[in-house]
């Protein structure tokens, strides 16, 4: 029979246990939390306004100032660049750093090309609110093809998906979840972990990074063309990455290696051959979709 002491001497190892416990997973959820925090810094690297080239029309743009919600309720900035003799709508998703504000160049090559231009912000960025995550970066870049077909009234089936760097990610999680004639990702890589590994090699960085951006994983089960671009001197996502999403991606496909290119400047590297490669995709993918 249990004695009192012997009650007493359980109860306080059941309290011990239990506090063991409590503190155990205190330090599991600070341990995710401060991990988080020390990705979120290290991938998400916003410029807001004002800094930045914020009057497009300066430099023969002629945008219109956009702003839509998500469903999660963040307000999110953009600019429509409608083209007089559009054949198609272009919607670009930029990288990890700046803004929308800082790629005044590309998008003047890129509206050159006679299409429909929307830029947008995600969280955080710009003159977006919030702040950006990787599930909020999905929900951004759903917003904002909604607000296409929806407000702007454009098909679907002539929307091509542009994403650099980061920006590639969320074009290729954006492809899965709603239509579009193509796909274009720029200078982007397998996921983050390997991205991480590149930048830092002689750093355990990668082992932060719980949220990894698998796009390698996502790519076998795209159907629509795809056109892979990448620098051959990348600086930060190494043209190995590039060519292994590549290599994961199913048919339809392309890959275009733009000699002596970086990683910002493939436009200015690649010239009218890039932009011929782009446009001669645009074409391709315009007229699969009307088959279709």
């Amino acid at each position: 029979m249990m004695t009192e002491k012997d009650r007493d001497e359980r109860r306080g190892w059941v309290m011990s246990l239990a506090m063991t416990a409590m503190a155990l997973g205190a330090g599991v959820a600070a341990a995710r939390y401060w991990l988080d925090r020390f990705q979120r810094s290290r991938v998400f690297l916003p410029d807001r306004f004002p800094n930045g080239i914020w009057s497009p029309g300066s430099f023969g743009l002629p945008a219109e100032d956009i702003w839509f919600s998500t469903e999660d309720g963040m307000r999110l900035h953009g600019w429509w660049i409608p083209h007089p003799k559009a054949r198609g709508t272009l919607l670009y998703c930029h990288g990890n750093t700046g803004s929308i504000a800082h790629r005044i160049g590309v998008f003047r090559e890129l509206w050159s090309l006679g299409v429909d231009l929307f830029a947008f912000d995600y969280r955080g960025y710009g003159r977006s609110t919030g702040e950006p995550t990787e599930d909020g970066l999905y929900l951004d870049v759903r917003a904002a093809h909604d607000y296409l077909t929806r407000d702007l009234q454009c098909r679907a089936e002539g929307i091509l998906i542009f994403g650099h760097s980061l920006g590639g990610a969320v074009a290729i999680d954006c492809a899965l979840d709603r239509k579009v004639a193509g796909l274009i990702a720029q200078s982007t890589f397998t996921h983050i972990r390997d991205a991480a590994r590149a930048v830092f090699p002689t750093l355990p960085i990668h082992l932060a990074a719980r949220r990894q951006f698998r796009s390698i994983d996502k790519v076998a089960e795209l159907r629509i063309p795809k056109l892979f671009i990448h620098g051959e001197s990348d600086e930060k996502v190494p043209v190995e990455l590039g060519k292994q999403l590549y290599e994961a991606a199913c048919e339809p496909k392309d890959f275009y290696l733009v000699r002596r290119g970086g990683h910002n400047d493939l436009h200015l590297y690649g010239g009218r051959r890039y932009l011929r490669r782009i446009s001669r995709f645009r074409n391709r993918c315009l007229k699969e979709a009307l088959r279709a």
